[in-house]
């Protein structure tokens, strides 16, 4: 077991590090949103995305749509670390407060599992914006066989 009772269904390694980047670079979603993940560790994931124009409402400030997509991308791939290598992991539920408007250039995330399963994974996300948290979300992912 890790800190938290988390509890280990295989150990992280510099080969499951880089399928688990591999997966991200053939993820056209991701890409779309141009996230990028600084920090990968079992059970841990700091990502960071630039903001676009088209990602805000007529004020300025990001679409709320945006900080769910953010969150639901960040979350899942923290579960996915702690997924054996020959699974994914498919989003079932997802929750998200907004708990202030995102004005800034970057979002930042930092994905957290809070209960690692054999079919399910419970794994949270916070969102910062200019240094600030601007959102919270959490979610439950189902632990599936490879679908590619």
């Amino acid at each position: 077991m890790s800190r938290l009772g988390v509890i280990h269904f295989f150990t992280m390694n510099e080969t499951t590090k880089q399928h688990l980047l591999d997966r991200v670079k053939k993820n056209p979603y991701v890409n779309a949103l141009a996230i990028e993940f600084q920090e990968i560790t079992e059970d841990r994931i700091v990502a960071c995305m630039p903001l676009t124009p088209e990602q805000r409402q007529y004020s300025g400030v990001v679409h709320g749509g945006v900080l769910a997509a953010f969150a639901d991308t960040v979350a899942g791939f923290a579960a996915y670390t702690m997924t054996p290598i020959d699974r994914d992991v498919l989003t079932a539920e997802l929750k998200i407060s907004y708990l202030r408007a995102a004005w800034g250039e970057k979002l930042y995330g930092i994905g957290t599992v809070i209960k690692s399963g054999r079919n399910l994974q419970f794994a949270e996300c916070e969102i910062y914006c200019d240094n600030k948290l601007v959102s919270k979300a959490s979610g439950t992912f189902c632990v599936v066989h490879a679908q590619i």
